[in-house]
């Protein structure tokens, strides 16, 4: 590990199952893009000690299948959030659509934040979804592991109509220091939602 150090390590552990259409998709990708652009995310990352936090993003749907679709970056100022935002508005879905591997994501996620390239001062996971995990896998497991590390699962729950969804999120996926759930009503509410959290996580809450 480099003696480079972050206030916050990130990954983004986003939900690509079949539920998750094309269009779903491209909403979730343009949403993360337009938090990031916003200002008042430069200026939370401004005020941290270190200045940077480490940002990386990871595509998931079935038990087997999960893909780094950015590794890990440093986003230090307005020209990494742009150059990042662009990251996201360009991406493509590289992975097939299957079931919901919660639980799969979990691990994989953990492990990213395992082989972290440089010291941070808090690791989190950010899981966003539509569904509870229907692979097989122990999404409330697969936290207590991660958790053991040191690290934070926060969730990002699209509850589409239906509060049983923000219930598990809060009983089986998240956990450790600060963790909490910031459900989104719709797909279509995501930007204000991930903004909302991704400030939340960074260190300067919004109502």
């Amino acid at each position: 590990m480099s003696s480079l150090a972050v206030d916050l390590a990130l990954v983004l552990a986003v939900d690509c199952s079949s539920s998750i259409d094309a269009g779903d998709f491209r909403i979730q990708m343009d949403g993360f893009a337009g938090a990031l652009r916003h200002p008042s995310l430069a200026q939370a990352i401004a005020a941290g000690e270190h200045h940077q936090i480490a940002l990386s993003l990871m595509l998931w749907s079935n038990m087997q299948t999960q893909v780094i679709a950015m590794p890990w970056r440093i986003i230090g100022g307005p020209g990494d959030l742009e150059m990042t935002a662009r990251t996201f508005g360009a991406m493509e879905r590289n992975l097939q659509p299957g079931g919901t591997g919660l639980a799969a994501a979990v691990d994989y996620a953990a492990t990213l934040l395992q082989v972290l390239p440089c010291a941070a001062d808090r690791h989190t996971i950010d899981v966003s979804g539509d569904g509870e995990d229907n692979e097989g896998g122990d999404a409330g497991e697969a936290r207590d592991r991660a958790v053991a590390h040191g690290f934070t699962i926060n969730g990002l729950p699209i509850v589409n109509g239906s509060s049983l969804l923000v219930d598990y999120y809060r009983t089986d996926v998240i956990g450790g220091p600060g963790a909490f759930v910031e459900p989104t009503d719709s797909i279509m509410s995501f930007r204000d939602t991930i903004l909302k959290k991704l400030l939340r996580e960074i260190g300067r809450p919004v109502s």
